[in-house]
Parts: C-alpha cells; sequence; structure tokens
C-alpha cells in the first residue's frame, strides 16, 4: 500500500523531494525497486533526521497509530494522511481522534472511493434524475473483499452517495470463518451480513442490504432500486446498467415495469489508487482536501465496529488492517 502512494506522489511535478522509512530493510530495498526516481530517499523509520514535511502518508497496519502521528508531528507534518481502518477498536479511533484534535493535526482519512469519478457521477445522478429521487433500496452481494478492508469504504461510500449524515444498523450477522490476511497470521478479516438505514437531518434516505461472504471469492455487483429506477454496476465488469421509467409516466406505482424504457449501458472505471493520492495532494495545494479529516470518518468507523461487534469469536478488538 505504501508503494502505491509513492507511485501516485512521483506522478506529481510539484513534489520536488520525497522520504520513504519503514521498519524493515527489505521493504525499503522493494520500494526503491518500484518507484526508482531520484527524488525519493529511503531510510529505516529509527533514523529520521529531517524534519519540516509538507505532506505525511501513514500506510502501515492499523494497530499503533497514534505513535506513528507522534513521529509525524515530531517531523513537522503540515498535512497528513492515514490509511484505514483508523485502529483495529472503536476505542482506539476514539484516542486517535481526541490525539489529533488536543494537537490541532491537519489528518485525513483515506476513504478514497468517494474520489472515484464514477461515484461522484452517480451521486449527482441519484440527486437529479426525477425518476431516482426518493427513497432507496441498496444492495450489496460479495465474496472475501473483507468487511474491515473493503466494507468499511462500502460503508463510506453508501454515507456519500445518499448524501447521509447518520446511519442506524438494524441487523447484522458475522460469519464464524476468519478471512486470512495476505499481511501474515496475526492478521484477518471477517464476512458477514447487515441491514442498515441511512438519514440526513433524521430524514430517512435509504436502506442497504449487505453481503459479504468469507467463504466466496466472487467480486460482486451493487444494485440501487429508486421509485421509478434501477441502476447495477460492478467495478470489474467495468459496467453500470440505467433502467429508468419514462419521465412523464402517469401509470400508479402498482404497475410494476410499466413505462419502462430500455436499460442504458455505459462504463466505469476504477482509478488506479495512487493516483487518488496525488488528488488528495492537489486539492490541498489548491486550498481544500477532496478526503474526510479523522473527526469527519468517526461516524463510519462506528458503523463498522457495530457490525463487527456482531462476531462469536472476537470481541473489541478485531485483527484487521
Amino acid at each position: 500500500m505504501g508503494i502505491r502512494h509513492a507511485q501516485g506522489i512521483k506522478s506529481l511535478t510539484e513534489v520536488t523531494a520525497v522520504l520513504i522509512t519503514d521498519i524493515s530493510e527489505a521493504a525499503l530495498e522493494n520500494a526503491k525497486k518500484a518507484i526508482d526516481d531520484p527524488r525519493f530517499n529511503y531510510c529505516l523509520i529509527n533514523e529520521i533526521k529531517e524534519d519540516g514535511f509538507d505532506f505525511c502518508v501513514i500506510a502501515a497496519t492499523a494497530s499503533g497509530r497514534t505513535e506513528l502521528l507522534q513521529l509525524a508531528e515530531r517531523v513537522k507534518s503540515k498535512e497528513i494522511l492515514v490509511e484505514k481502518p483508523l485502529g483495529q477498536s472503536i476505542q482506539q479511533v476514539s484516542e486517535l481522534n481526541e490525539y489529533v484534535a488536543e494537537h490541532k493535526l491537519n489528518c485525513y482519512v483515506n476513504l478514497n472511493m468517494r474520489l472515484y469519478e464514477s461515484f461522484i457521477s452517480l451521486k449527482k445522478d441519484l440527486q437529479l434524475i426525477p425518476q431516482l429521487k426518493g427513497n432507496k433500496t441498496i444492495t450489496v452481494n460479495t465474496g472475501t473483499l473483507g468487511i474491515g478492508a473493503n466494507g468499511i469504504h462500502y460503508l463510506d461510500l453508501l454515507y456519500f452517495i445518499l448524501d447521509a449524515d447518520n446511519a442506524e444498523l438494524v441487523a447484522a450477522e458475522i460469519d464464524d470463518t476468519i478471512i486470512p490476511s495476505g499481511r501474515g497470521p496475526a492478521f484477518g478479516d471477517f464476512g458477514g451480513w447487515a441491514v442498515i438505514k441511512f438519514y440526513r437531518q433524521k430524514m430517512y434516505q435509504g436502506k442497504a442490504l449487505i453481503s459479504m461472504a468469507s467463504d466466496s471469492t466472487v467480486f460482486g455487483s451493487w444494485e440501487i432500486v429508486a421509485p421509478h429506477g434501477r441502476i447495477y454496476f460492478n467495478e470489474v465488469e467495468g459496467k453500470r446498467i440505467d433502467t429508468l421509467r419514462k419521465a412523464d409516466s402517469q401509470m400508479p406505482v402498482n404497475r410494476y415495469f410499466g413505462d419502462y424504457l430500455p436499460p442504458v449501458e455505459s462504463a466505469i472505471s476504477s482509478p488506479f489508487l495512487g493516483d487518488l493520492t496525488a488528488v488528495w495532494i492537489k486539492g490541498l495545494l489548491l486550498g481544500n482536501s477532496p478526503l474526510p479529516r479523522i473527526d469527519e470518518s468517526v461516524k463510519v468507523h462506528e458503523l463498522l465496529f457495530q457490525w463487527l461487534s456482531k462476531s462469536k469469536t472476537h470481541k473489541n478488538i478485531f485483527p484487521i488492517t
């Protein structure tokens, strides 16, 4: 993940010098080979001598984030980006948020699906197309993407496209099977299902029915059902299909599929994740961040850990990363 961030930063001509640090010499060697840029320097984390950094990206595992923030503060980082999730428990997230507020740090969380052009357009369409206005039911049906690794992105995306400011976990379950992690046996992730209602200023906006199975390798799809239209999309397939009722239809609601237009297919694309790091830096150079601050992300972390708390095998602390 750190290399992806660095590759995105490499594309920025505005950046003149970068320091990459890690606890592992092997990791630094891998980074050197992958990046191969004279602007980049490398050192072990306990050997840092420089300070006064404009930007800092923390891409380490979810535990020990407060200590890394302390390091970022010590080397005088002006703007800090932290990978999600912010911790392995809601207590760790709260402590991180409190530290950021107390020390007045400019700190953001990398919930970057809200930066995808496809999802920015989707949000606008849900607000502006007449047939799509009103309450929505959104279904997500997928496999071992992991609630901690990708579920938090999905929860944030739901907040984003529904323009919601609050959510209620109506019902949920966590699968018994733990999803193994490529980072090693100390980590793991979870599957399960959840039903969540979303609100804006206490007004109901819609509900999400999410299944992220722990025993399936499928990369699934999203389906949004609005009062008079349906949107289907799948990132891997790279397509979105809109099916809308005629805008001037006078048929009643019980005339299902009456006056519907032929489906319209369009392409969607998922950007290289490093490019989104570049978007964050460019936004800050222009005076604003397209990513949420730490305190703005607490609500989606609360929703994440409410869901994870349904686990029969883990309580309070979860080995997600």
